[in-house]
């Protein structure tokens, strides 16, 4: 039984590792795009890198100035 459902899941494996050869060749006939969309990966993850080292540096500051402590907290606004 376990064999009959191994071999129902295989030809989908399959469809989907030809797919995956199929965009890859595509992605190398292109050159232009597949720059322009490793550039723009490369720019997305430096920002984030960005973010995260900012939000490292100064995230207490940050946070200090959202949630205030002590008794200024408590004070109903207005």
């Amino acid at each position: 039984a376990m064999a009959a459902v191994a071999a129902g899941w295989q030809p989908p494996w399959r469809a989907l590792t030809a797919l995956g050869r199929e965009l890859a060749a595509e992605w190398a006939a292109q050159d232009v795009r597949a720059a322009l969309c490793q550039l723009l990966l490369l720019w997305l993850g430096l920002s984030l890198l960005g973010v995260r080292l900012a939000w490292r540096a100064y995230g207490g500051a940050v946070a200090a100035l959202c949630y205030r402590t002590g008794p200024a907290a408590r004070r109903s606004p207005g």
